[in-house]
């Protein structure tokens, strides 16, 4: 089936390059670097200055969404596609930089420039009061055998950033991750590394992935749906393909979307404040409000695409502006009437009618749309004995109770939290 979204109004915040060392740790980096290749570039001359998120920019993030609340009462959610690890340079030894494999530091594990105290705890408490979900990005966004080849042929604007502990340079800008010019056999594994430490460290396995830079070839389809990654992002953001706007209205147009047991997620609407509070511009306010529009208009839930270039920088102000601008979307987008959905949820809306998310340790989030196919029936976690709906659009409609494991229950069209009762 697929709902209604004029009615429903539904919004995907997608947020890309959470936990990545890019594009320089400190203003000293940024000052040797700046001249080089890859920062002279317009997207370097946008990028050049950002950085890996301090635990204080993330709960700045979550006070902008927890002021809000959507048309279902509850607040926003940011989607955080999050690399798993990062190179470790101290491993990494000019001028030979030998070794078979690429020497890596595990999230939340940091080089000592780029040390975040705090941060991963940042995170557990947006995920556990709702207001951050982490999905997967990769496991550390580098093409490691191009930039392995650039440090070893001794490549001038690798091995100078690599002496400030960064990995921006124009072979990793040239191409991605899951590239189909790097090893077969390094990506299969790095993805099913990338998935393994998604796992251990939040608890659960990803729900929906974005391939690094939007690069890979139809060999990761596969290799991805055998780890069970088979909700995609940024497929009309495709690199190699048709061009990205034929993309995106050939995404629009096929809406809901499977290839094979991929479900493919719709065209991204771009808001890239990128440090300007201003409205304007393809990228800005007004842009992102007319996309937003246009896709409930055209019966599809609208996806957002703000990366964290805008909310991670060296200048205070820059943040400030980001932060600003995303609260005056977000205060539109809630006038509307909009609420705010994960890729699982929208996936889980078009397939059986109704979703459930998990809101940290204490409960889930269920919905429901006319129409539903299927009863909930929903795994719960371990130890916990029986539910209760507490909360929500429709609470007087909804009884919840724990059977053999999973969250069953009688549930109207509405919106539902259901609190856990453990033994």
């Amino acid at each position: 089936m697929n709902p209604d979204w004029r009615r429903l109004k539904a919004v995907v915040l997608e947020s890309d390059d959470w936990g990545l060392c890019a594009w320089v740790p400190d203003d000293q980096a940024h000052r040797v670097l700046t001249g080089t290749p890859a920062f002279r570039t317009p997207i370097g001359r946008v990028y050049g200055r950002t950085t890996l998120e301090r635990a204080e920019d993330v709960r700045a993030l979550g006070a902008v969404l927890m002021e809000f609340r959507g048309g279902d009462g509850f607040p926003p959610v940011l989607q955080a596609n999050t690399v798993m690890a990062t190179p470790d340079p101290a491993k990494l030894k000019p001028p030979l930089f030998e070794g078979a494999d690429l020497p890596l530091l595990e999230f939340p594990e940091m080089p000592s420039r780029w040390a975040r105290p705090g941060l991963l705890q940042a995170m557990e408490l947006g995920i556990e009061e709702g207001w951050w979900w982490p999905e997967l990005h990769g496991l550390h966004h580098v093409p490691a055998a191009a930039w392995m080849h650039a440090l070893r042929r001794g490549a001038a604007d690798a091995r100078r950033a690599h002496d400030q502990q960064c990995l921006v340079c124009d072979a990793v800008q040239a191409s991605g991750e899951y590239a189909a010019s790097e090893p077969l056999a390094m990506r299969k594994a790095d993805l099913a590394r990338a998935v393994a430490l998604f796992k251990a460290r939040f608890g659960r396995a990803p729900g929906s992935f974005c391939p690094p830079d939007y690069h890979w070839d139809p060999a990761l389809d596969g290799d991805a749906e055998a780890l069970g990654l088979d909700t995609f992002q940024g497929v009309a953001e495709r690199a190699g393909g048709l061009s990205v706007r034929l993309q995106r209205v050939w995404g629009s147009l096929r809406f809901p979307e499977w290839r094979g047991k991929r479900f493919v997620m719709p065209p991204r609407i771009a808001f890239e404040p990128r440090g300007k509070k201003a409205a304007d511009g393809p990228v800005g306010l007004r842009a992102a409000l007319e996309g937003v529009r246009a896709a409930w208009g055209a019966g599809r839930p609208a996806v957002i695409s703000t990366h964290r270039a805008n909310f991670a920088h060296l200048d205070p102000p820059w943040m400030e502006n980001g932060r600003a601008a995303l609260r005056d979307l977000i205060a539109a987008l809630v006038a509307e009437g909009a609420v705010f959905l994960i890729d699982a949820e929208v996936r889980g809306l078009v397939e059986r009618g109704w979703s459930a998310r998990p809101v940290g340790g204490r409960g889930a989030l269920v919905r429901v749309v006319a129409g539903a196919r299927d009863a909930v029936r929903w795994p719960a976690p371990d130890g916990v004995v029986n539910a209760e709906v507490v909360e929500g659009r429709g609470v007087e409609r909804g009884s919840a109770r724990i059977e053999d494991g999973h969250l069953t229950g009688t549930f109207d069209p509405g919106e539902y939290l259901v609190a856990w009762r453990r033994g």
